[in-house]
């Protein structure tokens, strides 16, 4: 018979031994397989918890809490922990690693080697949890979450502001535009004040009723001073 037969020629217990193995197991595995039930309970349902005894690689399913891949007790080890075994004989634990099921569920799986008191692998605990949901979840998120950004070569601002009256809107622009200038007003010279108007007028502030005033104030020079920038501006 050939390795392949082996390890697909599976005789499958009882239904009424559905969760754990009869046959005998070591003490430390025995351990660990009677905590399985409130582990996975811990985990919850969408994860399956499965013990595995490496004495008999080819049944070597021995319990099993949740129900994500489908396998039954007598299953044989997977392929990757075959591989793993075989390449290393103190091999690390696998954690976290992409699976898939059968029917092409995405899984968040680990795989914790059991070793007996003399460092020897006898068996592994392996977790298993369907995260197909989640992506989906996780592509509707970023789906919500999703922004473009504004086209500041049309001299728009780098967000929107909400404010509760005109004069916040007003003080809140200028302030922003004159920060591009990166210098206190009075250091301002009559070129950069006359940028600060441009970039005032193509954000649309003067088609608000005052606000050559408030920019006059603003700025430090007379309302007539702001037609004369904005002339120049537009110039």
């Amino acid at each position: 018979m050939s390795d392949e037969e082996k390890l697909t020629n599976i005789t499958y217990l009882p239904m009424d031994q559905k969760h754990q193995s009869s046959r005998s197991l070591h003490s430390m595995l025995e351990g660990i397989r009677q905590i399985l039930p409130g582990l996975s309970e811990a985990l919850g349902p969408d994860c399956e918890v499965v013990l595995h005894d490496f004495k008999d690689i080819r049944h070597s399913l021995v319990s099993i809490e949740g129900n994500i891949t489908g396998r039954d007790l007598g299953s044989p080890l997977t392929d990757l922990i075959l591989q793993v075994i075989r390449r290393d004989s103190n091999p690390n634990d696998l954690l976290n690693y992409p699976c898939q099921t059968y029917d092409g569920r995405a899984l968040r799986s680990s795989t914790l080697f059991i070793r007996d008191e003399n460092g020897a692998l006898i068996g592994c605990l392996c977790i298993n949890r369907d995260i197909s949901q989640w992506q989906a979840a996780q592509k509707i998120l970023a789906t919500l979450c999703q922004t473009y950004p504004l086209d500041n070569g049309n001299h728009m601002g780098d967000s929107e502001t909400f404010v509760q009256d005109v004069e916040e809107l007003l003080m809140g622009t200028i302030n922003e535009v004159m920060a591009l200038e990166k210098k206190p007003i009075k250091y301002m010279d009559k070129i950069e004040k006359i940028h600060v108007v441009k970039e005032l007028d193509a954000r649309g502030i003067f088609l608000i009723r005052g606000s050559v005033k408030t920019v006059a104030r603003a700025l430090n020079v007379s309302r007539y001073t702001i037609y004369n920038y904005l002339d120049e501006g537009r110039q």
